[in-house]
């Protein structure tokens, strides 16, 4: 599907003819579809899908619109508010587009205080953190330590050997509430609950390989990356030569860095990877640099700590070491395609700090209000809790989310903010959605899925090349029947391309 701004000239005269001498019968219409043949025919079979496939007690909002004639093709309790899941991060990611621009560069500086004599630096390195969630392999052919390592080549080429002093964790862009209150409590250690930080590392995960021993009954082979001293494996997994007996599970103790590897893998099973979240993410990053600087034979004298108060009011010069940069078009991209919550929950806080001077979940969310009130509408409307839709408190209408999506094909950052969407079939959330043409390349859309929720929203361009905007957001969907709630969302995309 290719990013189409506003209308084509001619085609546009045609449409003011067709609008001008159909405007009496629109007098008419009902609100919700075009009083046209096609338009009757669109809106039948989208009701029957709705009937075929809305799982059992679950409730269904959904808007359509044409953003070639900024006309409403259908909608179903679309001002209803609706729990949202990760159509949430379309309104951080297009209010960041909107406040900071693509191009908007997060700085993470590393410096030195103190003098540097005959190799030895008689004081500190301190990480200052930006809220940049770039610093890992994402973007260095997946070499997690790419970039500490990088700053680690710098303090080696100013001739330093001995550090008498601290490695040091500045992350005061942000506020330290690393986890939202309102969170799954019990899922904390899962990637997608990643703790927030303004300096991070990693996705503030350890990747964790889970490999089979030879040797039925020994103890699997459990690998972290990177290799450090910050998390303790507890390992209590076997390895069983009973295929249909391999179930394993991987938990951290809250507060902590132990991590529990517990269960059975197949003998002849392939390595698994699983990722597992730190705590206290600064001092993780401070703790891996500190590691990777002993490793080329630097020796530290002092420990690897986050920042504190007396850090804070010391009046030392800095003296720049090293920078590392990256820029939002890069962090919008993943966020959205590959619906990073952690990522989402970043942006939120730079929107805060940079906006309001406040780097928190609340000032974040005080600036997408705004530019939600931009789109004309009221906070009564809707509710919001978190950047990436995490929350169960989110609540949107489906009429707020086709008028973002109108709003930001029109501004001059929508393309950026259009291709960041999935595309099905692609190593994104659509990886196993309408993969066959001719759907596969007309949709660009935003999967949504927490316990109970399911979410589609996006854009379509039609087989006669309308565009069209539309979110379709079923709740109360019990335990078993996602593939029900998706089934639907597919079916009406299916309808939308073929849409004349």
């Amino acid at each position: 599907m290719k990013f189409i701004p506003g209308i084509k000239q001619a085609k546009y005269k045609i449409l003011c003819f067709l609008i001008i001498s159909l405007a009496i019968p629109y007098i008419a219409c009902p609100e919700n579809i075009w009083c046209t043949p096609e338009g009757k025919k669109l809106e039948e079979e989208i009701r029957a899908i709705v009937h075929k496939n809305k799982p059992e007690g679950a409730s269904v909002g959904i808007s359509i619109i044409s953003i070639s004639t900024n006309k409403p093709l259908y909608k179903l309790n679309s001002d209803k508010s609706f729990i949202c899941a990760s159509t949430m991060k379309l309104f951080t990611t297009a209010a960041a587009l909107y406040y900071l621009g693509p191009n908007f560069k997060y700085k993470t500086n590393v410096y030195y205080r103190g003098k540097i004599s005959n190799g030895k630096l008689n004081g500190d390195i301190i990480i200052k953190g930006c809220g940049d969630p770039n610093i890992s392999g994402r973007f260095y052919e997946d070499e997690i330590t790419a970039i500490p390592t990088s700053w680690a080549d710098s303090v080696e080429k100013k001739g330093i050997k001995v550090i008498t002093g601290d490695i040091i964790a500045d992350d005061t862009i942000f506020d330290r509430e690393f986890v939202h209150d309102n969170w799954p409590k019990d899922q904390l250690s899962e990637w997608y609950c990643a703790p927030i930080s303004g300096l991070s590392f990693n996705d503030n995960c350890v990747d964790i390989e889970i490999k089979p021993n030879k040797k039925p009954g020994a103890p699997a082979y459990v690998r972290i990356e990177p290799k450090t001293s910050y998390v303790k494996i507890i390992n209590e997994c076997k390895t069983t030569s009973q295929k249909s007996k391999q179930s394993y599970s991987l938990y951290r103790k809250p507060l902590t860095n132990l991590i529990y590897v517990e269960g059975y893998v197949w003998s002849k099973a392939e390595p698994q990877k699983e990722w597992i979240t730190v705590y206290n993410p600064p001092l993780y990053m401070a703790t891996v640099f500190k590691e990777i600087l002993e490793g080329k034979n630097i020796r530290i004298m002092g420990k690897a700590r986050v920042i504190n108060d007396s850090d804070l009011n010391m009046k030392r010069k800095l003296h720049k070491l090293a920078k590392t940069t990256s820029y939002l078009r890069q962090s919008i991209e993943v966020t959205n395609q590959h619906s990073q919550g952690f990522y989402a929950e970043q942006i939120l806080k730079t929107l805060g700090a940079r906006i309001k001077k406040k780097g928190s979940f609340s000032a974040g969310l005080s600036v997408i209000k705004e530019f939600i009130a931009k789109l004309g509408f009221s906070e009564e409307q809707y509710h919001l809790d978190d950047g990436s839709g995490l929350s169960q408190r989110n609540k949107l209408t489906p009429n707020m989310v086709t008028k973002l999506l109108g709003f930001m094909h029109k501004h001059r950052h929508g393309r950026i903010f259009f291709e960041s969407l999935p595309v099905p079939g692609s190593d994104s959330t659509l990886e196993k959605r309408l993969k066959k043409e001719p759907y596969r390349s007309r949709i660009r859309a935003k999967t949504g899925y927490i316990f109970g929720t399911s979410a589609l929203s996006g854009y379509i361009e039609s087989l006669n090349e309308e565009v069209i905007a539309f979110s379709i957001l079923v709740n109360k969907v019990k335990h078993g029947s996602i593939w029900k709630a998706r089934l639907l969302q597919d079916n009406i995309c299916r309808s939308l391309v073929t849409y004349n």
